[in-house]
């Protein structure tokens, strides 16, 4: 039969083996940062002739971006004004530029909130210009230092991705 002292020494291995266990598996996935990453997509439709747009934002960056810009607390993401206000910073934050340095006007065709993400979506008359298009993003750089921006270009095979952050707010693509 264990001592007392045997006991108390199993039940210490015991605690100090699951604490070991718990700092080995569960402390990184509570202690985990989630990355502050919106993404782009921009796809040609070859029957309207458009590229068609679509800007995803985390809902709780959406969350912190209308509070940064000191909306209304009972405005919400998942609200009508909160999803046009939304449209709104990716109108004033997301630029694109045809090869002769004028700026192309994307027009917002609506947004939705689906599961984590809020979708902007926009629409833009297929440019015929042919050479080096831009693309400027500064959505959200003023709210998450470590922002990124991946912006997806669905041309061509294999698509071509670029991560635009406050360091490199630019990127340049030739559409085919």
């Amino acid at each position: 039969m264990p001592t007392h002292r045997t006991r108390r020494r199993l039940l210490q291995l015991a605690a100090v083996g699951a604490a070991s266990v718990w700092l080995a598996l569960v402390a990184p996935l509570s202690l985990a940062h989630r990355a502050h990453v919106t993404l782009t997509r921009v796809t040609p439709n070859l029957r309207s002739g458009q590229w068609e747009i679509v800007h995803a934002i985390h809902y709780h960056d959406a969350l912190r971006l209308l509070a940064v810009r000191e909306v209304r607390d009972d405005v919400q993401p998942a609200s009508v004004e909160g999803r046009a206000r939304l449209a709104l910073e990716v109108e004033r934050s997301v630029r694109w530029f045809a090869p002769n340095g004028s700026l192309l006007k994307p027009v917002t065709v609506g947004a939705e909130l689906e599961g984590d993400n809020v979708y902007v979506y926009q629409e833009l008359p297929a440019p015929k210009i042919s050479g080096r298009y831009a693309v400027e993003s500064t959505l959200m750089h003023d709210v998450f230092p470590e922002q990124i921006n991946n912006i997806s270009l669905d041309f061509a095979v294999p698509r071509t991705t670029l991560r635009l952050s406050r360091q490199q707010t630019r990127g340049e693509f030739t559409p085919p």
